[in-house]
């Protein structure tokens, strides 16, 4: 993806932290969306994937995203990912780049099938805990989600 040239381990200070090598200065929010804020939280990341989908859809009424380092409005016209730095700066990306990204993020924080089928169990249990009257949900990525 142009951009984010690769997803990585870094080696901290108490164990592995995801961190991403850009090519691309302009993705920098949307990298730090993925590593600072999803981590390796795979119902946090299907979450942004379905409001990725949800905006594809047309949906105005999306609810803001905000993390520990950055906040995200998904619009039918893509998403505005703004860090909350002391210098805060504002990019939009298309929701194909945000798409993108975040299934070769899944890939990356869940190499195995046993993982992914795991992160969207916890995925579907967070979902009909904030939606009661959901029965078993399927995530809209489901047909094209590398499982």
């Amino acid at each position: 993806m142009p951009g984010i040239k690769e997803f990585y381990w870094w080696d901290a200070p108490g164990g592995a932290l995801p961190s991403a090598r850009l090519d691309d200065d302009r993705f920098r929010n949307l990298a730090g969306l993925l590593t600072s804020d999803i981590r390796n939280d795979g119902a946090g990341l299907l979450e942004a994937l379905m409001l990725v989908e949800w905006a594809r859809d047309g949906r105005q009424d999306i609810d803001d995203w905000e993390g520990d380092s950055t906040a995200a409005e998904f619009r039918p016209d893509g998403v505005l990912i703004s860090d909350l730095g002391p210098d805060p700066k504002t990019e939009q990306y298309s929701l194909d780049e945000v798409h993108e990204a975040l299934i070769r993020y899944w890939q990356f924080i869940f190499p195995g099938t046993g993982e992914r089928r795991n992160a969207l169990e916890a995925w579907a249990r967070a979902f009909e805990q904030e939606n009661p009257d959901v029965e078993n949900p399927q995530h809209p990525c489901l047909p094209h989600l590398p499982l």
